[in-house]
C-alpha cells in the first residue's frame, strides 16, 4: 500500500435516521434527525448547513447524542462539507466522539422521503 493512500473501515453497519425537523433561514438550514446508529444506540443529531455563494453546497457542523442504555451514552461534535445532488443532500463530516474516537460520517439526506442514510467509518 502506498503511503499516499487512505483506507477507511466501517465502524458500524449502515443505518437510517429520520429527519424530525427542517428550519430554513436566509443563509443556513438546520436539520434535526433521530434513529438507531449501531453501537451508538438511539442517536439524536442536529446539522447546520451553511450555504456557499451558489447555494448548492457549503459547510456543515453540528452535534449528536447517542443513548445505548441508562448507563451508556455517547456525544459527538462534527464539521464537514455538504453538496446538493438533485433532491439529495450529501454530507461528509469528521466527528469527534466522547469515547476518544474520530469518525468520518457520510450522510445522504433523501429530501423526498425525509430519511438520512448514515455510513460511519473509523479514522485512525
Amino acid at each position: 500500500m502506498s503511503s499516499d493512500s487512505i483506507t477507511f473501515q466501517k465502524r458500524t453497519e449502515s443505518s437510517t435516521m429520520r429527519a424530525t425537523s427542517v428550519e430554513f433561514k436566509d443563509d443556513v438550514t438546520v436539520i434535526t434527525a433521530q434513529g438507531d446508529v449501531g453501537k451508538y444506540g438511539s442517536v439524536y443529531a442536529s446539522f447546520q448547513l451553511n450555504y456557499n455563494r451558489a447555494g448548492d453546497g457549503g459547510t456543515v457542523s453540528g452535534q449528536g447524542r447517542g443513548i445505548v442504555d441508562k448507563d451508556t451514552f455517547f456525544s459527538g461534535t462534527f464539521s464537514g462539507v455538504w453538496k446538493r445532488d438533485g433532491s439529495n443532500i450529501i454530507m461528509r463530516n469528521l466527528v469527534n466522539i466522547s469515547d476518544g474516537n474520530t469518525n468520518l460520517d457520510v450522510i445522504v439526506l433523501n429530501s423526498a422521503e425525509g430519511t438520512l442514510s448514515v455510513d460511519v467509518y473509523a479514522v485512525d
